[in-house]
């Protein structure tokens, strides 16, 4: 038993990203640029195809993360858990533009991110009903959605003012 406790709390603290689910201000806002920096490698190192699988995995493994922390708190949606903002900037990061100009990528790498954060925090439309759905699926599925939202948002941007996507080089 004892040996299961140790293991949730470890768990536990990688849904916390920890220390960064711990951190006073804004650890979502912290825990979402610390992903755009670290998916935005791991996409350029990955290409875009490894990517999605990366994406795919690492939101399954999040679940799991966000499960072992609701059984080890009892807490509906606590607000140190921040992997589920990983998963979400992560999906945002699939609108961002191809280009190698790095003024166009850092304006696309920071609209992913005011954008992810917008539709977040915001919780506009679908995105605040997911959040009331039980257990870690309530918690990263928000996430999910808001990135959705912005990769779409993005997307719509770009291609309107004739912009390619790493998406499109799939």
């Amino acid at each position: 038993m004892i040996n299961n406790q140790r293991f949730l709390i470890f768990l536990s603290k990688l849904a916390e990203v920890y220390p960064i689910g711990r951190f006073k201000y804004a650890p979502g806002t912290l825990a979402s640029l610390i992903a755009l920096v670290f998916g935005y490698l791991a996409l350029i190192i990955l290409n875009i195809k490894y990517f999605l699988l990366f994406v795919i995995i690492f939101v399954i493994i999040s679940y799991l993360l966000c499960e072992a922390h609701i059984k080890l708190n009892n807490e509906k949606d606590p607000k140190e858990v921040v992997v589920d903002e990983f998963a979400g900037q992560f999906v945002a990061l699939l609108g961002i533009i191809d280009t190698s100009n790095i003024i166009y990528i850092s304006t696309s790498l920071l609209l992913s991110f005011l954008l992810f954060r917008f539709f977040d925090i915001t919780k506009i439309g679908p995105i605040k009903k997911t959040e009331k759905l039980p257990g870690g699926i309530g918690i990263i599925t928000d996430d999910l959605i808001a990135g959705l939202c912005a990769f779409l948002t993005q997307a719509a941007i770009l291609t309107s003012i004739e912009q390619p996507l790493i998406i499109k080089t799939l």
